[in-house]
């Protein structure tokens, strides 16, 4: 019985192999050069990455802040390793800098201020096509400063929470790979 199904699962993977290959060349699938990336623990039980990268094809810089979690404002889920939140940084090194640093500031605004910038929800990587409002909120948990990150979409509340350490730790991370790589841009 084992041996049919191996055999089954070879055949249907031959059929389907033209179907393939021509897919590869209607479409040439996107490719993200990481720069630099922070590991972030969200809470004791789930880590994300912070991650600041360049697409291939067009040179653009992005953020990704990772996988959020779904639920409400007070309760959030971490469930889905497939779709991250991409934040578009900009066209230059220098532009995804200065980006970042401004919304470094947002740590300093009173608590539960809010500010809203563009982003997408996707898979793999981001589609400057599929912009969407996110929600930046100030919050304070005890002495530790957060800016969550958030996208509704029904009736549901995507977010993540970012300490004011790791994404400092981040905008220092690309200061020194732009020291380290002064040719690019």
């Amino acid at each position: 019985m084992k041996h049919l199904l191996q055999q089954i699962l070879i055949a249907l993977l031959l059929i389907s192999m033209p179907a393939l290959v021509s897919a590869q060349g209607l479409k040439k699938l996107s490719q993200r050069t990481e720069l630099v990336t922070v590991e972030v623990e969200v809470n004791e039980a789930f880590t994300t990455s912070l991650e600041v990268f360049r697409m291939k094809d067009d040179g653009s810089y992005w953020l990704s802040l990772g996988h959020l979690g779904i639920g409400s404002e007070i309760l959030q889920l971490q469930f889905d390793p497939v779709h991250e939140l991409f934040i578009p940084l900009g066209k230059t090194l220098d532009e995804a800098i200065e980006s970042l640093k401004g919304m470094q500031e947002y740590y300093n605004q009173p608590r539960l201020s809010t500010a809203e910038i563009q982003g997408c929800l996707t898979a793999l990587y981001p589609l400057a096509e599929k912009l969407e409002p996110v929600t930046v909120t100030s919050r304070k948990m005890l002495a530790k400063k957060l800016l969550s990150f958030s996208v509704t979409r029904d009736d549901f509340v995507r977010s993540t929470y970012i300490g004011k350490s790791d994404f400092g730790s981040l905008v220092t991370s690309l200061k020194l790979y732009k020291k380290i790589h002064p040719k690019e841009k």
